[in-house]
C-alpha cells in the first residue's frame, strides 16, 4: 500500500506557502497526495511542481456538481496532473434523500462516463451513511466496475461500523483508506494516526490483503500544527510497512 497524504490536512499551510508545504510533504518521505482544490493553480502548474518536487498526485477530491457541470474539466484536469481516480467527497441530503439506491443509480452514470475516460471514479464517506444502513445498501447498488470505494476509516467507526469488517466487506473494490484517527474524548477528536481509537494496524493488514492501492493521512482539523500531525501520522504508518 502506498503512502499519501489528503492535502486538505494541510490547507492553512497551502494557503500561504503552496509551494513549501507541497515540498515539506515530499521531505517526510511521502510520495504522494490526494488534491483537493486547486489553490488558484493551473493543472499545469500542479503538474510541473509536483514533477519538480519527485510528487505524485493519488486521486482528487471533486464536488459531485463538478461531473455534472463540467466533465470535460474534470478529465483534463486529471490526465494533466496525471492521476486516474476522481472522489466525490461529501453529498447534501438531497443527493440521498429520495434513497441510497436511488443515489448509486446516479453515481453508476457518473462512472460510467468517468470510465469511458479512462479513470476510476470512488466515493469518500462520513458517518450519516450508516443511518438506516445507507452505507451498505449504496453499496449494494452502485457497480463495483464503476463505483470503487474510499473509505474514511474513523468516519466508519463514527458512525458504528467495524473499519476492519467494513474493508474485508467491500474488499477489492477499496481504492484507497482515509487512514484517519481519532479520540471523542479530545478537541478537536482529530488525532494523529495511530494515537487514537481506530485499529489502524488492523485496518493496514486487511487493507494489504485486499490489494488496497493508497493509504492516505488525513485529519480534518488537528491538535496542534498540522505539518506536524502528518509528520507524526507518516511516521506511525510507515513502520506498517506503508511506502
Amino acid at each position: 500500500m502506498r503512502l499519501s497524504v489528503q492535502l486538505y490536512t494541510v490547507r492553512e499551510h497551502l494557503a500561504s506557502d503552496w509551494r513549501g508545504t507541497l515540498e515539506k510533504v515530499k521531505n517526510l518521505g511521502i510520495p504522494y497526495v490526494e488534491i483537493a482544490g486547486m489553490y488558484d493553480r493551473s493543472a499545469e502548474e500542479w503538474r510541473k511542481t509536483l514533477d519538480e518536487l519527485g510528487l505524485k498526485a493519488s486521486g482528487s477530491h471533486i464536488g459531485l456538481d463538478q461531473y455534472d457541470n463540467d466533465l470535460d474539466g474534470v478529465v483534463a484536469t486529471a490526465q494533466t496532473i496525471g492521476f486516474n481516480q476522481v472522489i466525490v467527497p461529501w453529498i447534501g441530503e438531497d443527493q440521498y434523500g429520495a434513497g441510497w439506491d436511488k443515489f448509486a443509480e446516479k453515481m453508476n452514470a457518473i462512472g460510467a462516463k468517468v470510465k469511458a475516460k479512462g479513470l476510476k471514479l470512488a466515493y469518500h464517506n462520513h458517518a450519516f451513511e450508516f443511518k438506516n444502513d445507507g452505507l451498505d445498501l449504496f453499496y449494494r447498488t452502485a457497480n463495483p466496475d464503476l463505483v470503487a470505494a474510499e473509505l474514511d476509516l474513523a468516519w466508519v467507526a463514527i458512525g458504528g461500523g467495524d473499519p476492519v469488517a467494513w474493508i474485508k466487506k467491500l474488499g477489492s473494490r477499496v481504492s484507497a483508506l482515509h487512514l484517519k484517527d481519532y479520540d471523542p474524548q479530545a478537541k478537536p477528536q482529530w488525532v494523529p494516526a495511530g494515537t487514537g481509537k481506530v485499529d489502524l494496524k488492523g485496518c493496514v493488514e486487511a487493507g494489504k490483503a485486499a490489494g488496497v492501492e493508497f493509504g492516505i493521512i488525513e485529519l480534518d482539523e488537528s491538535p496542534g500544527d498540522s505539518l506536524q500531525a502528518v509528520a507524526q501520522s507518516a511516521a506511525y504508518l510507515q513502520s506498517l510497512g506503508l511506502k
